[in-house]
């Protein structure tokens, strides 16, 4: 579908509007500590905010992942985008909850590859992705 010629045109929802900052939010705040730690840029995400990060990353990736969801049952029933955002955010819940659950002592499998912090990064910059393109793409 050509976006200038939809009738939507420009003119999206609030919720539209919504899901694309915040994607873009996400998008930001994995991504350039990707391209950092790969030496493309030469800054990164202020200490603080790094920090703050990595204290609630499972906790984000968890919200971002219902966030995901929420956004795959706003899509029409017959959009690929629905059932490709509906698996993916039950994903990135299982993968930010299994951490949070083991932190508690409510079960014992642990995923410590995701204290990897590149993995953090490029699952926190898809689902960034995930929500920017939902954004455009719901009615």
């Amino acid at each position: 579908m050509n976006f200038l010629d939809s009738k939507k045109g420009f003119f999206m929802s609030g919720r539209d509007w919504i899901s694309f900052f915040v994607g873009l939010v996400l998008f930001l705040v994995g991504f350039i500590p990707l391209l950092k730690q790969f030496k493309v840029l030469g800054f990164g995400l202020p200490i603080f905010l790094n920090s703050l990060m990595a204290q609630i990353f499972f906790w984000i990736i968890a919200i971002a992942g219902v966030y995901i969801i929420i956004d795959g049952l706003i899509e029409p029933a017959g959009h690929s985008l629905h059932i490709f955002l509906m698996i993916l955010g039950f994903l990135f819940i299982i993968v930010g909850l299994i951490p949070i659950l083991n932190k508690f002592g409510v079960i014992s499998l642990n995923l410590s590859f995701l204290a990897n912090l590149v993995v953090y990064n490029s699952i926190i910059t898809i689902e960034g992705l995930m929500l920017m393109t939902a954004g455009f793409t719901m009615r």
